[in-house]
């Protein structure tokens, strides 16, 4: 599906285009993203032009939020914005930018590399699509995934993983790895929830998982605009940062100063 949507798409083609050109472009995850979103559409009956309109129509609506905030320094949440959000639009965003956008592509790069070597229990918070569990290494793990709502699409594809459906709550102790993907900056407090996810690790386990600065996407909730202060309040919880790669977004038409930031931490 992807080779149509490129052959169909200008923009889209010209951001892929883009991404085989930087030095982090990974042919793997290209593969691992097209064989992902055929099932997808096949599971929701989406055609190419669906997903192309899916994709522009979501970029379009993140657009006038990057505007709002150049203006105004906050995020929709905020601002009182209210968008509804289909959670097949979202979705189909979510995996598009993986191969549109540098900065996704690197991030599942991190992800699938992290869970390569080894056998381990790794539990996942937040599964949303799919997406991450399709990037772990799951011949060598067992995985356990956690998400408040969980789409049909999901328990039919992953029968081989452990779901639970409702919130990590930190009653699971003794884990010995965790991620959270493009989750932190959905909460509202994720100080609280990083010390839960300290108390759930075992001594010596480690914790994978991203931040956000300046992505005002409708649905996030919160910004760090200060690493330095960041990494000291891990510290505090009691955690040892092993990685911290600084991941920012590039934008041919905007000045938004965003990225990411990948982390690695031990108990």
């Amino acid at each position: 599906m992807l080779s149509e949507i490129f052959e169909k798409d200008r923009l889209i083609r010209i951001a892929h285009n883009k991404l085989q050109n930087s030095i982090y472009y990974n042919p793997e995850i290209v593969t691992k993203i097209d064989n992902f979103l055929n099932c997808y559409a096949k599971f929701y009956d989406l055609s190419v032009d669906n997903v192309i309109t899916i994709y522009n129509n979501f970029t379009y609506n993140y657009s006038i939020d990057i505007r709002d905030f150049l203006k105004t320094g906050k995020y929709p949440s905020e601002l009182g914005v209210e968008r509804v959000i289909n959670r097949i639009d979202y979705d189909i965003f979510l995996i598009v930018s993986v191969v549109s956008t540098i900065h996704r592509h690197r991030i599942f790069n991190q992800l699938m590399q992290s869970s390569l070597g080894g056998s381990s229990d790794i539990t996942l918070i937040g599964v949303g699509s799919g997406l991450e569990i399709e990037f772990l290494d799951r011949s060598s793990n067992r995985i356990t995934a956690y998400d408040i709502s969980i789409s049909d699409f999901v328990k039919s594809k992953y029968t081989d993983v452990k779901i639970i459906e409702g919130y990590f709550d930190g009653t699971e102790y003794n884990l010995s790895k965790i991620y959270a993907i493009e989750l932190v900056e959905h909460l509202s407090d994720p100080i609280k929830f990083l010390k839960l996810i300290y108390s759930s690790l075992i001594d010596g386990g480690q914790f994978f998982f991203t931040t956000a600065t300046n992505v005002p996407q409708i649905d996030h909730m919160y910004n760090f605009p200060d690493m330095n202060d960041f990494e000291s309040k891990l510290r505090d919880i009691g955690f040892d940062i092993e990685t911290n790669n600084f991941i920012p977004h590039e934008y041919i038409l905007s000045k938004l100063d965003a990225s990411n930031n990948w982390f690695g931490v031990k108990k």
